[in-house]
């Protein structure tokens, strides 16, 4: 191996990536209608570093964090999106503050997404649904396993969700990919990735901590071939209450 294994900052087309952009494309068919998109999925799976990846690199999107303190609020909720999409200083009256923000949709029909909206309530993604039905301007909503079944509460929400994935897990192969495409790190055999895999359980997070020190171990190896005893010290040194 020549110099030193380092870890670069890169995004890894997964499964659950093309999935995404499906539903995106999907969303378009019906593009001037209003209507939701969906993504949803346990923690860990990559949905919002996909998401923010999306919006990177392609036009007309905007993405917002719901927060929690927004719970007991539908003018923070709406100001945040104002704020995003370009209103400097937004209404305080929610009236003319929704108003504010429909004109701008109408205008420019980009795509919102909302990361985390089960921090929310109903009432909330029914302000979303109203934005969403008034301007035609799509939201994509992302969040947890939760999401789906509190759409499904109301049917005015789940009759308009046109397009919906599951992220799932963080597979073996997405792991070759990654660490080789990270950082250069073969895997010696199939068991070493699965090693990971197990230890992960789809957790793109965690993958990731154990890769770190992977790549820490195999510098001190002085070779860029993992196998899975090196994969096994990786994880020990990760994880060493287990």
């Amino acid at each position: 191996m020549k110099g030193t294994l380092s870890i670069k900052p890169v995004f890894v087309k997964t499964a659950n990536v093309m999935a995404f952009e499906s539903l995106m494309n999907g969303l378009a068919l019906s593009e001037g209608e209003g209507r939701f998109g969906l993504v949803w999925g346990r923690a860990g799976r990559g949905k919002t570093r996909t998401t923010q990846y999306y919006c990177a690199n392609t036009k007309n999107c905007h993405y917002i964090l719901a927060l929690q303190v927004w719970r007991h609020s539908h003018g923070e909720l709406l100001k945040a999106i104002a704020r995003e999409i370009g209103i400097i200083n937004p209404p305080n009256r929610i009236g003319p503050l929704f108003a504010a923000v429909a004109e701008r949709l109408i205008n420019s029909r980009p795509t919102i997404f909302i990361d985390e909206p089960d921090k929310l309530t109903i009432s909330h993604l029914e302000i979303l649904r109203d934005l969403t039905e008034f301007t035609g301007a799509p939201f994509v909503l992302i969040g947890e396993e939760a999401l789906p079944d509190m759409m499904k509460k109301e049917r005015r929400i789940w009759s308009r969700t046109f397009q919906q994935i599951q992220f799932k897990p963080f597979s073996s192969a997405d792991i070759v990919q990654y660490v080789n495409t990270a950082a250069g790190v073969r895997m010696a055999d199939i068991e070493a990735s699965e090693a990971i895999f197990k230890k992960a359980e789809g957790d793109i997070r965690i993958a990731k901590i154990i890769f770190t020190n992977l790549v820490q171990v195999l510098n001190a190896k002085g070779t860029a071939e993992a196998d899975v005893e090196t994969v096994q010290v990786a994880i020990r040194q990760a994880f060493p209450e287990n």
